[in-house]
């Protein structure tokens, strides 16, 4: 053992490295040299950017009144519908992005494939000031710029839709309410007719919801006289009801009816034509250190090898 460490102290192994010194300069430029020719012959990729914050409102009155933005909480929500697996296959579906990275749809895990390579090439981030930076990575700077100003679009859609889901169903809701309620308006309007025209009343008349009748008309039927006022007072609250139900109605489908409003875009989505893949400078490093590297390991363990070799023998 102490001869073992003896020939392998850092004065022998220094004298190893001197010996094939030109061999390590050599190879390590020759690796070098490959790496940066590489580099030029793998297809270069490009980056395009965009940038913007999320209303901290769903409504134009909210913006209009308090246009604030940058909510934490808004930008998580905006991030998660980002993240979502129906807007990246509708990028996918959208720029035919199977065959543009060469996904094999006949592999069992072709769509853990291509959605790993989308999740690698298309990032959406939030920064510190709590705005979105999406940024798109492909062969060319406009295809790039292409994909982000799609999914701002849809993702607007998304939210269109999301948002306006509970209005859509307040609007069924009135909607079936109002229905129920004018039936039933309308029947008490049909009964108050039917005993109108049996006591033969034509001056009657409604002011500030009550009832009025002449006050020299003679009585014939008190029991009717007392349930066409019962019924008429009913009508006036159920059709005053019925108008209260239409406003609501009216201001669900007028909020139905409008858009959500649109991100605070930042920068638009823009194309960067300095390829961000391959960067020579880092696979010239690779090139560089990566083979020192290997090359001093592979003569310190092969000089290992050729010392316990002879002292086995």
């Amino acid at each position: 053992m102490s001869v073992f460490n003896e020939k392998t102290s850092s004065d022998l192994l220094k004298n190893i490295y001197k010996e094939n010194f030109r061999l390590l300069i050599i190879t390590v430029l020759g690796c070098t040299l490959l790496a940066i020719a590489f580099s030029f012959l793998i297809r270069p990729r490009y980056l395009a950017k965009t940038s913007f914050f999320v209303p901290s409102g769903i409504s134009f009155e909210q913006v209009i009144d308090n246009p604030q933005f940058g909510y934490d909480i808004d930008a998580d929500r905006l991030l998660q519908l980002l993240s979502s697996e129906e807007l990246k296959f509708a990028v996918i579906n959208k720029f035919d992005l199977i065959n543009y990275f060469e996904i094999d749809t006949t592999e069992y895990d072709w769509r853990a494939k291509i959605s790993e390579k989308f999740d690698k090439r298309i990032v959406s981030n939030r920064t510190k000031v709590m705005s979105i930076v999406i940024s798109a990575e492909t062969h060319d700077p406009y295809f790039s710029a292409e994909i982000i100003s799609y999914m701002l679009e849809y993702v607007q859609q998304m939210r269109q839709r999301i948002y306006k889901t509970n209005t859509q169903q307040a609007v069924f809701a009135f909607e079936s309410e109002l229905k129920k309620k004018k039936v039933e308006v309308d029947s008490l309007k049909a009964a108050i007719l039917t005993i109108r025209k049996t006591l033969k009343i034509n001056n009657v008349a409604l002011v500030n919801s009550q009832l009025l009748m002449s006050s020299d008309r003679h009585v014939d039927n008190p029991e009717q006289e007392t349930e066409l006022e019962t019924l008429t007072q009913k009508y006036i609250n159920e059709h005053n009801r019925l108008n209260d139900l239409k406003g609501k109605y009216e201001n669900a489908m007028n909020i139905q009816n409008r858009k959500v409003p649109q991100l605070y875009i930042i920068d638009k989505p823009t194309p960067l034509f300095k390829k961000v893949f391959p960067l020579l400078g880092f696979t010239a490093a690779i090139g560089f250190f990566g083979s020192l590297f290997l090359m001093l390991a592979g003569l310190y363990f092969k000089h290992v090898y050729t010392i316990l070799t002879k002292t086995t023998v």
